[in-house]
């Protein structure tokens, strides 16, 4: 029995050992040019495959190692490296080139590498699409791909007129996220990280208009990721603002609440209760707004918050107007003494005018008397 648990173990450890042995590893992978490809451009591809030993040997010699890019014309220039030494070999030809493990079988000690050069066209196309330039497969006997033996290239193909409109649905995002920002920026929310996205995005959409296909793809896929992330961070920034707004509402209430519940008058008024009952409501949604923006649910924020502050103003009109009119019923006393004292001040000045007339009339009568005496006189 412990013979046969040896003889299992044994073929479980040849097969794992098979299996990792599929592995290779591409050291260089170089393409020119670089980045997005347009129809009718040359391509070359320069790589480097190393085939490290992990069990007996570099390679099964019964296996294949196999080749495949869908560019137009593909020529393979490729040779062996044995231990640092460059065996060169015959040129192939062909979307699909094929290496026999023939080739790459050495024993483990041996370092064994394949150099590639691989030429050719990128293919025309109607739309914008991914082309494979270059892939790597380790088939076994039956030219299936072994565990870990694919590695690809790949690159976009680009239609010069998807580009040109690629171009111009930019730069009509660029104008819809200036309105945008203007319109937060009125609101109160904070728009300075949003200012800085779009001015980056405006920079480098003026300075790609006349730049080439490669470039322009490479800007519009920027630019599009800056718009959203400043679409992103004014969402984030709009929620923060209403937020504010709904707690300074909220803050409003509270000041009221606290000086009519001061007051003996109003501390048992059912419209201060009816007030109170809204400031709660108030609250409520303003708690749920906050709990949405930790979330990261901004605009259900902006929506709870936008209640908040609406129920909160509500409660702080009722709140204004019933000061109001507990002002003006205090003042009606006031104006009784103002009228009082009025009248006060009138009975105070009406000796003195008493007097005046006294003296007057005394005087003339002194003036009157004079003049008599004279006539007597005379006469």
């Amino acid at each position: 029995m412990n013979a046969l648990v040896r003889i299992a173990i044994a073929m479980l450890l040849v097969c794992a050992l098979s299996a990792a042995s599929s592995a290779f590893k591409v050291e260089t992978a170089e393409v020119s040019p670089d980045g997005a490809l347009q129809a009718g451009v040359p391509v070359t591809v320069n790589a480097v495959v190393d085939f490290p030993a992990i069990s007996g040997s570099t390679f099964p010699t019964e296996d294949t190692f196999s080749l495949f890019s869908e560019l137009e014309k593909p020529k393979w220039s490729w040779a062996i490296v044995i231990s640092g030494n460059e065996n060169p070999k015959p040129e192939g030809y062909g979307k699909f080139f094929k290496i026999s493990g023939f080739e790459l079988e050495y024993p483990k000690e041996t370092s064994v590498k394949l150099r590639v050069v691989l030429e050719g066209t990128v293919p025309q196309v109607n739309a914008s699409q991914n082309l494979t330039v270059l892939r790597f497969q380790w088939l076994d006997q039956s030219s299936k791909v072994r565990d870990n033996g694919e590695y690809k290239i790949e690159r976009k193909v680009v239609n010069p007129q998807d580009v040109t409109r690629n171009l111009d649905q930019a730069r009509t995002a660029l104008t819809e996220l200036r309105g945008e920002i203007d319109a937060e920026a009125a609101r109160g929310a904070n728009t300075t990280e949003a200012e800085r996205m779009y001015g980056e995005a405006e920079r480098l959409l003026n300075t790609v208009t006349s730049a080439d296909v490669a470039s322009q793809v490479g800007a519009i896929e920027r630019i599009n990721s800056l718009v959203e992330g400043a679409k992103g961070n004014l969402d984030r920034s709009g929620a923060a603002a209403e937020i504010d707004r709904a707690t300074t509402q909220v803050k409003n209430v509270d000041e009221m609440l606290t000086f009519f519940k001061s007051n003996s008058d109003l501390a048992n008024d059912p419209r201060v209760a009816a007030i109170t009952i809204k400031r709660e409501s108030a609250q409520q949604s303003l708690t749920s707004a906050m709990d949405s923006m930790t979330d990261g649910n901004f605009n259900q924020a902006r929506i709870r918050a936008n209640q908040s502050a609406e129920k909160a103003l509500e409660a702080y009109n009722d709140s204004v107007e019933l000061r109001s009119h507990y002002a003006g019923a205090q003042g009606t006393p006031s104006g009784s003494n103002t009228t009082t004292s009025g009248a006060q001040q009138g009975s105070g000045i009406l000796p003195y005018i008493v007097v005046i007339v006294v003296i007057a009339l005394v005087g003339l009568g002194v003036v009157l008397y004079q003049r008599r005496n004279r006539w007597d006189e005379l006469g």
